[in-house]
């Protein structure tokens, strides 16, 4: 995975949204090392978004949380002045472009997270927006099964 975006800075602040361990969890080693993630969620003993200083990016993961919870996010992205990433299982491109519509940077799959989240997060750092590659080869299907 190509990572040389990244090598510029370290330290970048990503707030992350979800309900699943299991995808905070299949962050890449790499992306690890580079990025400084704070796994938020809903729950209350969860870090509120506003606890963390400048996030560069803000990862939102609809497939766990639910599409109402990015209205939230969304909101609050206007104040936090940073690109949001949206993580589920849809495919159809109408539903995604309605995403993008939305106030949303950026796109993955949860079944191409762990490969295309660095190219996605070098994408919007620099202030372009991302769709997940592989929408392609799922041409057909409105979403993924679980």
């Amino acid at each position: 995975m190509p990572f040389e975006f990244l090598n510029e800075s370290k330290g970048i602040r990503v707030a992350f949204f979800s309900n699943s361990s299991e995808v905070f969890e299949s962050i890449p080693k790499q992306i690890l090392k580079i990025c400084d993630f704070f796994f938020m969620s809903p729950d209350e003993a969860s870090p509120q978004l506003q606890r963390v200083k400048k996030p560069a990016l803000i990862i939102v993961d609809t497939y766990s949380l639910g599409m109402n919870y990015l209205q939230v996010i969304l909101k609050m992205k206007k104040e936090m002045n940073c690109p949001v990433l949206v993580l589920d299982h849809y495919t159809e491109q109408l539903f995604i472009n309605d995403i993008l519509s939305k106030g949303a940077n950026g796109y993955l799959l949860v079944h191409s997270f762990e490969e295309e989240l660095g190219v996605a997060i070098g994408y919007l750092l620099h202030g372009e927006n991302y769709v997940s590659k592989l929408l392609e080869a799922y041409k057909g299907n409105t979403y993924l099964l679980k």
